[in-house]
């Protein structure tokens, strides 16, 4: 259960790091519809959270369906 529980983990964090990607592409986008072009690297560069977070949230949430299906498949054939 303790791999089970990292993959919940794992979804979860991938989740927390695109939210804040998010809030970095905002930062870094509604400015720009007020003349303000010149962003700094740092808020760029906490765009790459969005991405980032999802491929972290999506592997997560894919081995936990895997090892639940493993887990049934087993169950159903009696093993």
């Amino acid at each position: 259960m303790a791999a089970s529980a990292r993959r919940r983990r794992s979804v979860r964090i991938g989740m927390i790091l695109f939210l804040v990607g998010l809030i970095f592409v905002l930062l870094t986008v509604l400015p720009f519809f007020f003349g303000d072009h010149n962003r700094p690297l740092w808020l760029n560069l906490g765009c790459l959270l969005a991405p980032i977070g999802f491929v972290v949230a999506l592997t997560g949430a894919v081995r936990q369906g895997r090892a639940e299906q493993l887990a049934a498949l087993r169950e159903v054939n009696g093993h």
